[in-house]
């Protein structure tokens, strides 16, 4: 990719901004409702799971995703290449390529932790057989993807840097595999919205929580909008053509759908505290109530206590 010999008309902007803070208050948001998640977990009882663990990970490794896209903002990643010298754009590209690595571990470990809890569902075995094999493709998708990420290009080097005689892979087999990515990635977040709605409304609850339940769940549906806009934006990509400026589009929507399943994973856990919201207008708690029912069957108990679920 070469240098633009003429100064662009819009001069020495950059185009991050927008992305940069709409990604720093979605990260904000979650650290909060991974915060409350954890908080929840540990007190008053110690009940930390694989599902606890698995978003944690997802976390740490969006943390470092962000600090390569940060760092590499902060070296000229979305300013016209016309003002980068070519030593600069050696270590933005040496970022970019690094975070792909963590990226790919931050939204399939997410995946798996939705799906690990999912498997607490009294389901039936064609649904559980269903989330296995979901998770493990959640498994297998990212040790693939960073196996391409090293092979994609000989000598290696040649990701960030120009390499005399480099042999890469053409344009639509690099694209090929981020259509199958999102595809499988989007294909596994209806899923894991649409299990969950299906048990919630299949128990006996009041109809207010298991709308709440739904919804909360459901916001993994942010994710699946995510991959469409990625695959939308992995279309128009070339990056043997385009300038490093023009691929800014398609890392942000990376982070929205990476920041999203962390926080789709983390939702559930908000129940109790959106209970108490919804108590403080009036709205009734979900709670065990008793109820006394006349006994005919003793004239010396004449009462029993039954408890039944109730939203009233």
């Amino acid at each position: 990719m070469e240098t633009s010999q003429q100064p662009p008309a819009g001069g020495d902007t950059s185009n991050a901004t927008p992305g940069l803070v709409g990604v720093s208050c979605l990260l904000a948001i979650v650290i909060i409702v991974y915060g409350v998640r954890m908080y929840t977990r540990i007190r008053p009882v110690f009940k930390l799971g694989a599902p606890d663990y698995l978003v944690s990970a997802a976390l740490l490794c969006e943390l470092g995703v962000l600090f390569n896209l940060f760092t590499a903002i902060s070296l000229g990643f979305g300013r016209p290449e016309y003002y980068l010298v070519p030593g600069t754009m050696v270590q933005i590209r040496k970022h970019l390529y690094a975070l792909g690595f963590l990226g790919f571990w931050a939204s399939s470990l997410a995946r798996m932790s939705i799906g690990f809890m999912l498997l607490r569902f009294e389901a039936s075995k064609t649904w559980r057989v269903v989330l296995k094999i979901l998770i493990f493709t959640q498994l297998c998708l990212p040790i693939s993807l960073d196996v391409i990420a090293l092979i994609q290009c000989r000598p290696i080097r040649a990701m960030w840097e120009y390499v005399p005689d480099a042999v890469c892979w053409s344009l639509p087999r690099t694209q090929s595999y981020t259509y199958i990515y999102s595809a499988i990635g989007m294909l596994s977040d209806i899923v894991f919205a649409a299990i969950p709605i299906y048990f919630v409304w299949s128990l006996h609850r009041p109809v207010l929580e298991r709308i709440l339940i739904s919804t909360l769940m459901a916001l993994g549906l942010l994710a699946a909008t995510a991959e469409a806009c990625i695959i939308y934006h992995a279309y128009l990509w070339n990056p043997r053509e385009s300038t490093i400026r023009d691929w800014m589009p398609l890392f942000w929507w990376y982070r929205v759908e990476e920041i999203g399943l962390i926080f789709a994973a983390c939702t559930p856990f908000l129940k109790p505290l959106v209970e108490r919201v919804l108590g403080r207008f009036g709205t009734s708690r979900f709670r065990f109530v008793t109820m006394e029912l006349d006994s005919i069957q003793s004239s010396q108990v004449t009462k029993q206590e039954v408890v039944v679920m109730t939203g009233s």
